[in-house]
């Protein structure tokens, strides 16, 4: 038995070295990237914590340089630390190249793969993107201006009647919009039954995309078994996961049609591909997928930084009442500030970027290569992954000065935006796959932003002796990142600002 392992490990490793000496072969002059020396097999799996991967990928960066590659059980990583190296790479010549995302075949079998956000045909992402972008450029923002205000006056309301739970306040306010933008509905509860479908959705989609999950991602030939054979029971939740999906969408479709016949259609990217495009341009299946998925892509995102933001304001008070004071100058205390305020309140604008950029909600991001690839004579292999970065990039200390300090100051006196240098131009991607949503998303950080520093302080909760409870500041693990649960204190500012959020309330009510 020895001998059989041992010959099979020799096998093993004769196969690796001969695929890397065939692929060398084939590109004749290209040279390796920099980066830490792989192991046999395992590459340089050893080398990277199981927690928090960016942090040390970002390590890297300092010893290797803006570019750099691993391996990971015979596949390349190439990672990219600089803004200025991704958008060569993923808006350049070669962009159609870096287009697609991974692929983990959990994802194909729950059916995560149609619709925009790992959708691998070409011709349907195309399709997709060019409905959102329909619906979501800047100039189509005023459409949903109305929406905004409905949820994040819902959301101070909310916040004053329970104010410990402002996590959850926070997740159905992004909720709400996104499932508005996409459906043109309109959430009154807490407990309304799509929206609880639409979370159940959105938690099954995070799941999925654990890769390291799912043992079927690893030995992909594990799907084609059987699904009476003991260790098979992620087949049936993938097959459930795929029913509540196709479900869910179908049943959010025929809810807008309903309303474009009964006439009250509010709004939205269904009503706009089903009523205001050209007949035809959209199959019913691009339109449902892509709109459910609008859910699950904008959603949680938007929900980190907003927490972010409650965070950073318990730890940062000074900045939160220079926040407070600009908005008593520019707007005083009779009305709440809105988007057409975004240009007098500097700061306020200022703290939305620098919240993102401090924390950004998506740490690191992959991208799959199509083909060979040389760049600067280095070669990026077929089917390697290519992995942007936002950490590092948004942590960079040539670029950033005190990188891991929270400074909104930073942020003032800029007139034009550096697409390599400011956050809002960075943490929502490059190239083909940038977030759609990206306006939307803008505009609901800074309203909502602005509001609650209007007529809400936030600050350290507090034990039974009356002893501050300093938040810890960890953040979770996983593809969105999000801080760890904590407590907070969140009040209103004065008994003014108490009326004002329940007058506010009532007039979108």
């Amino acid at each position: 038995m020895a001998f059989n392992l041992a010959y099979t490990l020799a096998l093993v490793c004769a196969y690796f070295a001969l695929r890397r000496f065939m692929r060398r072969s084939t590109q004749q002059g290209s040279l390796m990237f920099p980066g830490p020396t792989p192991l046999p097999i395992v590459g340089n799996a050893l080398s990277l914590p199981s927690q928090k991967v960016w942090i040390k990928l970002a390590e890297f960066a300092k010893l290797y340089g803006s570019i750099y590659a691993l391996r990971l059980f015979g596949r390349q990583i190439v990672v990219l630390n600089s803004p200025e190296v991704a958008r060569e790479l993923l808006e350049g010549n070669s962009a159609t190249v870096y287009t697609n995302r991974p692929l983990p075949k959990i994802i194909e079998l729950a059916g995560f793969d149609k619709g925009v956000v790992l959708e691998h045909d070409l011709g349907k992402l195309r399709l997709a993107r060019k409905l959102l972008h329909s619906v979501l450029q800047p100039k189509q923002m005023p459409l949903y201006h109305e929406a905004l205000d409905y949820h994040i006056n819902t959301f101070l309301r909310n916040l004053s009647q329970d104010p410990d739970d402002f996590s959850q306040h926070i997740h159905h306010l992004t909720a709400g919009i996104n499932i508005e933008v996409s459906h043109g509905y309109r959430v009154k509860s807490r407990d309304d039954s799509y929206v609880g479908k639409a979370n159940v959705f959105g938690e099954n989609f995070a799941r999925a995309t654990l890769h390291n999950g799912h043992i079927v991602n690893w030995l992909p030939f594990l799907a084609y078994l059987p699904t009476f054979l003991p260790g098979m029971g992620w087949k049936a939740r993938a097959r459930a996961w795929r029913d509540q999906y196709i479900s869910l969408a179908q049943e959010g479709h025929e809810m807008v049609k309903d309303d474009i016949a009964k006439g009250t259609a509010r709004p939205s990217l269904t009503l706009t591909a089903l009523e205001e495009s050209e007949p035809g341009l959209y199959p019913d299946e691009t339109i449902m997928f892509t709109a459910t998925q609008v859910y699950a892509g904008g959603g949680d995102t938007t929900s980190s930084i907003l927490t972010s933001f409650v965070l950073l304001m318990v730890q940062y008070p000074e900045t939160q009442k220079r926040a407070q004071d600009e908005i008593d100058r520019a707007i005083g205390p009779g009305r709440l500030p809105g988007l057409s305020d975004r240009s007098n309140l500097h700061y306020v604008d200022a703290i939305v970027t620098e919240v993102a950029r401090l924390r950004p909600p998506i740490p690191i991001l992959p991208r799959l290569a199509a083909r060979d690839e040389v760049y600067n004579g280095c070669l990026i292999e077929d089917n390697a992954y290519v992995m942007m970065n936002f950490w590092a990039m948004l942590h960079d200390e040539d670029r950033y000065e005190d990188p891991h300090a929270f400074k909104p100051e930073r942020w003032l006196g800029i007139e034009e935006r550096d697409a390599n240098h400011h956050p809002l131009e960075i943490v929502f991607g490059f190239g083909r796959r940038v977030c759609p949503g990206r306006y939307l998303a803008e505009e609901t950080l800074f309203a909502a932003i602005a509001r609650v520093l209007a007529v809400f302080n936030i600050s350290h909760a507090e034990d039974s002796k009356g002893n501050p409870i300093i938040p810890s500041g960890d953040t979770t693990n996983g593809g969105i990142t999000c801080p760890v649960p904590f407590t907070c204190k969140i009040r209103p500012r004065s008994p003014a600002a108490a009326e004002l959020v329940q007058r506010s309330f009532e007039d979108v009510a």
